[in-house]
Parts: structure tokens; C-alpha cells; sequence
């Protein structure tokens, strides 16, 4: 092994210290002893400083010298700063964009502008700059004339960037203080690269995935984010007000109370329009219904994003599965945290609704568990130590009877969506009525006008107490939107107030009560205390451009 080779897996090496000080400076890099995150891997690669010329000729002439001639010592040096700090490689122009949105070219960017121009650009707190980034710059370019021509943001900046350039990577990452990742399905890609970059280049990160498979694969960055201070904000999208929803209860129920959070419930319903599924949210359906052994057991583990609370009895045994053959013990999920409790038609005589199984309620259920997680690590005060989070489809009164007889025995009832009817039967009307649009299109905005969204939470303590709170917004496309945004602007521009400045974070924990105001300022409505009355029940306009 040389003295460059061994420098580069952290060994003693000529001029002690230096690779430490670099790994320092970024805050981010992995140790070389410990498996290397993505980014890193692939750009401090031998393939990688192949590229670079002189650093590869620097390097043969160390070895050469056997780590004695100074000369080539400075070089490498000299050689080696231009490589971390990627001035060798990059065609960075030096602008920052306060956001960068990547991933442009399709339907998920259409309503990004589209949120931008009608709502953002209109209501701006501040005033902001951005950018726009998809691997065919001609088809961002196309987008975007069609959306912005006219306007003011017409020539707005089109970068290129494709996750297996690493470069082009670098260069994107450097352009922004917050990147809007829209390139889905993600569990589909290579995303992690983006997000690895990101931390290195101290550049916060959103995205709108909602998906469990790379969810798990991305919270394996947490501890860099942490200590690079970046943000990394999976699944900014319209699900997310449950969790926002169970931390104002929890902050509430501490204000008034000065009690932790024993069990929350989040209601979802909605109406208007069901305007139709758009080609991605089809991938990203099938993806996710794709058999995957490799992680079977942790995507159907309650707990596998974090958050795990044993049951204790009075003697202190926690109770526990053993597995067969091995005599493995490990302890076992509370009955009532099991996605099982989430999978019947029921009735919450307490609140007098009549509930379902919801789409998204595995989903959601484990981001509030890693919310409750991140409170107690990051800030040492977790909504509640012993919390239970819950989530169904609220059934509309009309529809009870005929959910109730569907509902066979102990098998899982059918899951429901946002408009008042089965996914099976959402699903049926799409086909019939040819609103299922392939990859890149979906539904036009004029057609969700009268579609609405709601979320109906409520918390109790261990004593008793009580919280009740809703959201209502527009239809889940634009709340994606909507949200992603939101929560973009508040890493921008409240970074100040926020409680936790890095990790691979929830909505709740990113954006704090700064994001609820955002979202409210918005045009989303909120209320605390009790839930919105059927005539509340409106979209908030999205009709003007």
C-alpha cells in the first residue's frame, strides 16, 4: 500500500493530518473505516481522481519518492485541495439560488410551477430566487415557457444534472440552499446520491416521496445530516398535516396541561373531484406493491423509522417473541401500535365518527413515530413516552352501512382515499372514465377547483385531557405542491427559529410551527380546539393564476 493509498483510508501518511482536516472542514465525510455513504463512495473513487490528471501524476510521483520529496508532497497538496473542494471538475457560475427545484420535466414539476406562480410568487413573505434542474434541460425549458411565459420568471435559470454524473451532481448541489427533489418514484432511483451531496455541500433537502422503501434507505444518512447541520426532509407532501397536526396536540396538551401525549388519532376525508391518477403516482403504486424481499421483515415493522416502545408489565419483563429454532428474543410491538388496528371498519363512539382503513396510514403512522423519535433525541422531549399514533379514512355518513357490509370477518377491510369512496372504487372509476394518465401527465388544476382535503386529529394525555385540531386544504396533488414549498421557504428563510438544524427529519420536526404558519398564510385552513364544521368543509382557491 502506498503512502497516497493509505492517506486516503486514513492511515499514517506524509504530512499527518491533512485529510483529517479537509474531512473536518466539509463536517460531513465518513470515516474511511465505516461504509461510505453514496455520494462519497463514488466521487472519492480511484475511477474519480483517474480523471484529474495532475492529482493521479502527483500521486505516482509521492510513491515514487517514497513520500521524500517535498516538491511532490506540495503538489499533491495544491492537487488535492482543488479535488475536495471540487474546483478542478466544477462549472459551478457561483450563483445560489435560494431553491432549486430537480426533477422538472413531468407532472410533479408542472404543479410546482404552477403553485409557484398562483400562490408563492403572489403571497411572498420575502422575496426569493430560484432555479429549475431535470436530466434533459430541453424538456425543463419546454415546461417551463409554458407555465412562465409572460411573466417575469420567463427566462428563469434550467440547469442539467443526472444522478449518475457526479459532477453535474455537485455543481446543481452548489447552485442552492434548499433542493426540491420532484424525480419519482424514488425508491426507483438513485436519489441518495443527491441527498449525500447535499449534506457535503451544506445544502438543505426536501422531496414529496411518501414511500416506506426509501424512507428506510435515506435514514441511514441521519448521523452525517446531523453533524453537517443539514436538513433532509423526506415526504413534505399533503400527508403530511397528521403529523403536523399531532405536533400542535402535543404542544398544545403540554401548554395547557403539562402533559405528554398518551394516543392521537388523525381522521382523513375529503370531496369534490376525483380528477384522476397521474402517471407517476401509478409507478410509484406499482413499485410499492412489487414483492421485495431483501427488506419484507423492516417495511412491515410499525417501528422501522424509528420510535419503538416495548410493553412493560408491573415486574418489569417486556414482552417479547422468540423465534423458532434459535431461541432469538426480541421484543414486541404494543398490540395497539400494530398496523393491524389500522385494517378494520370500526366506530369511535368517543368522537362519533365511523372509520376505515386509510391509503396512507402505514405510511404516516411510522412518520409520527419517527417525529416522537427525533423530539426526544434531538431535543430531549418527546411528545409522549408512551404515545400511540393512529390514522383512518373518516366514512362519510352515507357510506357506513356499505362499508360495514363489505367488511369480511378479521380480514382487512378495503382501504380508502381522500374522496368519499373505496380505493378499489376509485380506482374502477378512473379506468372507466379514462382518467388514469400515463408517466409524466396527470389531471388539470381546472379540474380539482371544487376538491378538497381534510384531516381531523385529536390527542388525549394520560390523565385525560383533551385536544382537538383540523386542516383543510385543496386536493392532494396541490397540497404536494403546497407543502414541498412551504417547507423549502421555512429551511430558507426561518433556519433561526427552527429547534433542529440537521438530520434526516419529518415535516413536524423540520419546519415547526414556522411551516404550520406558512401553510396557513397560505391559503390552508386551520383550526384549533375543535374540528371544522361541514360547511368549512372548502377547498381553499386555487383557481387564480
Amino acid at each position: 500500500s502506498s503512502h497516497v493509498g493509505r492517506k486516503l483510508r486514513g492511515g499514517e501518511v506524509p504530512r499527518p493530518g491533512l485529510i483529517a482536516r479537509a474531512r473536518r472542514s466539509s463536517g460531513a465525510m465518513a470515516s474511511f473505516e465505516e461504509t461510505i455513504p453514496p455520494f462519497q463512495g463514488r466521487y472519492f473513487s480511484a475511477d474519480m481522481m483517474s480523471k484529474y490528471e495532475p492529482l493521479a501524476d502527483a500521486i505516482k510521483k509521492v510513491e515514487t519518492s517514497d513520500g521524500r520529496d517535498e516538491g511532490a508532497l506540495a503538489a499533491f497538496e495544491d492537487h488535492w485541495a482543488k479535488f475536495m473542494d471540487f474546483s478542478w471538475c466544477s462549472q459551478w457560475d457561483g450563483r445560489k439560488y435560494d431553491i432549486l427545484f430537480y426533477g422538472m420535466s413531468g407532472y410533479t414539476g408542472h404543479l410546482m410551477m404552477q403553485y409557484l406562480k398562483r400562490n408563492a410568487l403572489k403571497k411572498m413573505k420575502e422575496e426569493f430566487t430560484f432555479a429549475f434542474a431535470g436530466r434533459s434541460a430541453n424538456k425543463v425549458v419546454e415546461l417551463r415557457d409554458r407555465e412562465f411565459a409572460g411573466t417575469e420568471w420567463a427566462d428563469a435559470a434550467v440547469l442539467t444534472a443526472s444522478f449518475d454524473d457526479v459532477v453535474s451532481i455537485i455543481d446543481m448541489v452548489k447552485s442552492a440552499h434548499v433542493i426540491v427533489n420532484c424525480a419519482g418514484p424514488y425508491m426507483l432511483t438513485e436519489g441518495e446520491v443527491l441527498i449525500d451531496a447535499c449534506i457535503w455541500c451544506k445544502t438543505d433537502y426536501v422531496d414529496i416521496s411518501a414511500e416506506i422503501p426509501w424512507s428506510l434507505r435515506i435514514k441511514e444518512l441521519h448521523r452525517y445530516a446531523v453533524e453537517a447541520g443539514v436538513a433532509v426532509v423526506p415526504s413534505c407532501t399533503g400527508t403530511a398535516y397528521a403529523d403536523l397536526g399531532v405536533m400542535m396536540l402535543a404542544e398544545k396538551l403540554r401548554d395547557d396541561y403539562g402533559e405528554e401525549t398518551r394516543s392521537a388519532t388523525c381522521y382523513c376525508t375529503g370531496g369534490g373531484t376525483a380528477a384522476g391518477a397521474s402517471g407517476g403516482t401509478l409507478r410509484t403504486r406499482a413499485a410499492l406493491d412489487a414483492p421485495d424481499r431483501s427488506n419484507e421483515q423492516l417495511r412491515a415493522d410499525p417501528f422501522s423509522l424509528g420510535g419503538f416502545i416495548p410493553r412493560v408489565d408491573r415486574n418489569g419483563f417486556k414482552v417479547v417473541d422468540v423465534q423458532p429454532g434459535t431461541g432469538i428474543v426480541t421484543a414486541r410491538a404494543r398490540d395497539e401500535d400494530r398496523d393491524a388496528t389500522m385494517t378494520r371498519v370500526s366506530e369511535d363512539r368517543k368522537m362519533g365518527v365511523w372509520r376505515a382503513p386509510y391509503v396512507h396510514a402505514f405510511f404516516d403512522s411510522r412518520t409520527v413515530r419517527r417525529s416522537n423519535m427525533l423530539q426526544a433525541d434531538l431535543g430531549n422531549r418527546p411528545w409522549g413516552m408512551a404515545l400511540n399514533f393512529t390514522e383512518y379514512a373518516m366514512l362519510p355518513p352515507e357510506q357506513v352501512a356499505m362499508a360495514r357490509r363489505d367488511a369480511k370477518g378479521d380480514e382487512p377491510a378495503k382501504s380508502w382515499g381522500q374522496y368519499g369512496m373505496s380505493l378499489e372504487e376509485e380506482e374502477s372509476l378512473y379506468k372507466s372514465t379514462g382518467r388514469e394518465f400515463r408517466d409524466g401527465a396527470g389531471p388539470a388544476l381546472e379540474d380539482m377547483g371544487d376538491t378538497w382535503s381534510g384531516f381531523f386529529l385529536y390527542a388525549e394525555s394520560a390523565s385525560g385531557n383533551q385536544a382537538q385540531c383540523s386542516f383543510i386544504g385543496s386536493d392532494g396533488y396541490y397540497e404536494a405542491a403546497r407543502v414541498a414549498i412551504e417547507t423549502a421557504r421555512t429551511l430558507r428563510f426561518d433556519r433561526k427559529k427552527l429547534p433542529f438544524k440537521g438530520g434526516v427529519l419529518t415535516p413536524s420536526t423540520a419546519g415547526a410551527r414556522c411551516l404550520v404558519g406558512r401553510l396557513i398564510d397560505s391559503g390552508v385552513r386551520f383550526k384549533m380546539g375543535s374540528w371544522h364544521d361541514r360547511s368549512d368543509r372548502a377547498p381553499p382557491n386555487i383557481r387564480a393564476a
